[in-house]
C-alpha cells in the first residue's frame, strides 16, 4: 500500500462535497439532540476543512479479491468525475477564479460597510454588570458594549476587538442580561465570528455551486444551537436554569414578532429552544457521530489499484482518473532510464514525429504527438518531460492513446517520465493538457527504448 497527497480542483471537490453534506443532514437532527454539544460542529469541520484543502490522500493498493467491490466502485466515481470535469472544466477554470475574487471583495465590502453603519447609530455603555459578566470570562480580547435601539435584537463585529450591540429594554431587564451577555461572550470566546466568515468566504468560493452555498446556512443555526449549550452548561446545567434561559429566548422572539422584524439570521428560534429542552447526550447519539465521522473520511481520500497501472510514472500526481489496459508497466528508477538504449520514433501519415522540443501551453491548451511503433528491437517508447513550470502552480494531464482507445490517463504536479510497454505495428498519440489558467512551460522528449 502506498501514501501520497494529490493536489484536487475546486469542481471535484464541490461535487463531492455533495455526499458529506447528505451525511451532515441526516443525522444533525439526532447529533443536536442525543450526542455530545459539539458533535454537529464536528462534522460541519470536516466540510469545511475538505472544501478549503486543495489536497486529498491518494491510497494505492493491491488488488485483491476483498478489494475488488471498492477498486470498482472508486474508479468508476473517478472516471465519471473526470469525463464531467474535463466536459467543463475549459469553460467553468476560467470564470470561478474572477466571480470567486469579486464576490469576496464585494462581502468584506458589505461587512465594512454594515460595521460602520452599525457603530454610527451605537453608543458605548459603562453597565457595572457587562464589566464583571466580561472580567468573569478572563479574555485576553478588549471587549466592548455600545448600545443601539435600531438593531431589534443583540449582535457582535470583530474578531481581535470584539463589540457586543445590545438594546435598552436588555440593559432594563437583568435576567435577560446575563444570558444575553454569556451569550456573545461565548461566541467572541470560542471565536464564532471567525468561524462565521470562513463560512460565507467559502460561499463564494463554490458561488457555482447553489445547493453547498445554501447548505452552509445551517452551519449558522448549529452554532447557535451550540453556543446555547455552552450558556447553559456555563448557568448550570438544571431544568431550572435551562427553564429560564429558555424564557430569555422567547423575550427575543416575542419581540422580533411584535416589532415585524426579522434583522439578523441568528435570531433564538423554536428550534433552539425545542433543543435546549431536550437535549439529552445518549448512546444513539454518540453512536451516530462515531458512523457519520467515519463515512465522511473516504471523501479525503481516492483510492487506486497499484497492481492494474499500465505506465510507470516518476512525479508528484495530482490527481488518478485512470484508464489502464493490460499490465504491461514496470517501474523504472532515474538509473533505470539511464540504462535504456533510446531510440528515434518511426513516421505515421508522412508526420515527422517531434521527439524533443520546448512546449509553451496557454490556459487548458493542448498538444499531440502521433507516432507508429514498427521496430522488433523497441520494447516501447519514453515519455520525458522536464523542466516543467507555472507561475499558478504546475497542473497538467497526460493521455496515452493506442490504435484510438485511450490507454492512460493521469494528472501532474511535476515533472515525470513515463515508461510504456508498446505493441508493434501499433499508432499512439500523446497528448499534453495544461489544466491551469496560467501559461505552462517545459521540455518534451518521446523516445522508444530498448535494454542495453
Amino acid at each position: 500500500m502506498t501514501l501520497s497527497l494529490t493536489s484536487v480542483f475546486i469542481l471535484e471537490k464541490s461535487i463531492k462535497s455533495l455526499f458529506l453534506l447528505a451525511i451532515i443532514f441526516l443525522v444533525r437532527p439526532i447529533l443536536n439532540k442525543k450526542a455530545f454539544r459539539s458533535a454537529s460542529i464536528i462534522l460541519w469541520m470536516v466540510l469545511l476543512i475538505y472544501l478549503i484543502s486543495p489536497y486529498e490522500l491518494e491510497i494505492g493498493i493491491e488488488s485483491v479479491k476483498g478489494n475488488s467491490i471498492l477498486i470498482a466502485i472508486t474508479n468508476f466515481f473517478n472516471s465519471s468525475l473526470g469525463w464531467l470535469v474535463n466536459k467543463i472544466g475549459s469553460i467553468f477554470f476560467k470564470l470561478n477564479r474572477l466571480i470567486g475574487s469579486v464576490l469576496i471583495f464585494t462581502y468584506l465590502g458589505m461587512k465594512i460597510y454594515r460595521f460602520n453603519k452599525v457603530m454610527k447609530g451605537s453608543t458605548l455603555t459603562y453597565n457595572t454588570l457587562c464589566k464583571e459578566k466580561i472580567r468573569e470570562f478572563g479574555l485576553k480580547r478588549k471587549v466592548e458594549i455600545y448600545i443601539n435601539n435600531n438593531l431589534k435584537t443583540p449582535l457582535t463585529f470583530g474578531i481581535l476587538k470584539p463589540k457586543i450591540i445590545l438594546q435598552d429594554h436588555i440593559l432594563a431587564d437583568e435576567k435577560l442580561l446575563n444570558h444575553v451577555l454569556i451569550h456573545e461572550l461565548m461566541h467572541i470566546k470560542k471565536f464564532h465570528i471567525l468561524l462565521n466568515h470562513l463560512v460565507n468566504i467559502v460561499a463564494c468560493l463554490y458561488w457555482f455551486n447553489p445547493l453547498l452555498w445554501l447548505s452552509l446556512k445551517y452551519l449558522d443555526q448549529d452554532i447557535e444551537i451550540n453556543c446555547d449549550k455552552l450558556v447553559v452548561e456555563n448557568l448550570g446545567d438544571t431544568r431550572k436554569n435551562r427553564k429560564a434561559y429558555c424564557s430569555s429566548m422567547l423575550k427575543l422572539v416575542e419581540r422580533e414578532f411584535y416589532e415585524n422584524n426579522l434583522y439578523l439570521k441568528l435570531n433564538p428560534n423554536i428550534e433552539r429552544m425545542n433543543i435546549i429542552k431536550n437535549w439529552k447526550k445518549t448512546l444513539l447519539g454518540l453512536i451516530s457521530f462515531i458512523l457519520a465521522f467515519t463515512l465522511s473520511l473516504p471523501a479525503f481520500a481516492n483510492v487506486t489499484d497499484l497492481s492494474q497501472d499500465r505506465v510507470d510514472t516518476q512525479g508528484e500526481v495530482v490527481n488518478n482518473i485512470e484508464v489502464n489496459i493490460d499490465n504491461r508497466v514496470q517501474k523504472i528508477s532515474d538509473q533505470d532510464y539511464k540504462k535504456l538504449e533510446l531510440g528515434k520514433l518511426s513516421v505515421r501519415e508522412s508526420d515527422p514525429a517531434k521527439v524533443n522540443e520546448k512546449i509553451k501551453l496557454g490556459s487548458f491548451e493542448k498538444t499531440s504527438y502521433e507516432f507508429e511503433l514498427n521496430n522488433d528491437k523497441n520494447e516501447g517508447f519514453i515519455i520525458n518531460l522536464k523542466d516543467m513550470s507555472c507561475s499558478g502552480g504546475i497542473k497538467y494531464q497526460v493521455f496515452i492513446e493506442e490504435d484510438g482507445e485511450i490507454i492512460y490517463d493521469k494528472r501532474f504536479a511535476s515533472d515525470s517520465i513515463l515508461k510504456v510497454k508498446a505493441q508493434k505495428g501499433s499508432a499512439y498519440i500523446i497528448t499534453v493538457s495544461n489544466e491551469y489558467n496560467k501559461k505552462l512551460l517545459g521540455e518534451v522528449s518521446i523516445n522508444t527504448y530498448a535494454s542495453k
